[in-house]
């Protein structure tokens, strides 16, 4: 019997894309939300859960983060894909009878000129595989979805237009979450992933983040964001590339326990070797 890995979105949705790329003897396991994905894998329905988490053209992936504050799951692997959109239809519609094309708002953000240009009309759909579902069980010959290569092939639409999005330098990350963490020889590459919430003295988050510049370790993310509704409490997500067993690391991390009310290790994993490609 195969291992799954779970994914937010429809059979033929980018996630699934990058779990069949970086997954291959993996069974994907569709799900409706992220917190269903996480669920899975706590559920023991899979063995592992992938979940895009940030894209360079359109920033982080919306909730997250407050995902990431609950969760009992480790990161446990990184991933980038460049994602390259198609604008596809039914077998039988040509790009002169495209009115609407249906997609993910982001989708549809990454793709704005080329829209503009074609004189379509975007209509946002909840993800781009389910956009292309939608086209090939619509009867309507003037539709249109923007989704991957794999969407068009399961729902046998015609691909109108290849790379279809504005910016050919579309990269996004994924992260992908297990019960237990993995065991990282301490002489490669690794990145550490934090969530912490500061104590309310001045210049804490200055002091926080010291202990890792005093010890060597570089700052590869910090992201803060809102905890509460009242906008009182922020958190902060950083990622730091050192294994969290290294003594630096330890008394970097003592550090910032001094100047926070909560931390919180998400998970330590090898290093993405596209992180050489962009240093």
């Amino acid at each position: 019997m195969k291992k799954k890995i779970s994914f937010q979105g429809l059979q033929g949705a980018f996630s699934d894309l990058v779990c069949r790329k970086f997954y291959k003897s993996y069974e994907t396991l569709p799900c409706n939300t992220f917190e269903q994905t996480i669920d899975a894998v706590e559920k023991n329905l899979a063995e592992i859960a992938l979940i895009p988490v940030e894209n360079n053209i359109a920033g982080r992936v919306a909730d997250m983060h407050f995902l990431l504050e609950k969760i009992s799951l480790k990161i446990v692997a990184e991933h980038y894909h460049k994602i390259e959109h198609h604008l596809m239809a039914k077998k039988n519609s040509s790009l002169d009878d495209i009115k609407n094309v249906y997609s993910h708002i982001h989708a549809l953000s990454q793709c704005r000129k080329k829209i503009l240009k074609n004189k379509l009309n975007p209509v946002n759909f909840i993800d781009t595989a389910g956009a292309a579902k939608f086209v090939s069980e619509n009867e309507e010959s003037s539709h249109a979805a923007i989704a991957s290569d794999l969407a068009s092939q399961i729902y046998k639409l015609k691909i109108l237009i290849r790379n279809f999005q504005d910016s050919k330098n579309n990269i996004t990350r994924f992260l992908v979450f297990s019960k237990k963490s993995m065991k990282i020889n301490k002489k490669k590459k690794v990145i550490t992933s934090i969530i912490f919430n500061t104590k309310n003295l001045p210049a804490s988050l200055y002091k926080a983040l010291g202990g890792f510049a005093a010890n060597g370790i570089n700052l590869t993310r910090l992201e803060s964001f809102f905890v509460n509704k009242d906008f009182k409490q922020f958190s902060f997500l950083i990622d730091v590339e050192s294994h969290p067993e290294l003594s630096n690391f330890k008394n970097a991390l003592q550090e910032l326990d001094n100047y926070s009310s909560k931390i919180k290790i998400l998970g330590h994993y090898e290093a993405s070797p596209f992180r050489k490609e962009i240093n």
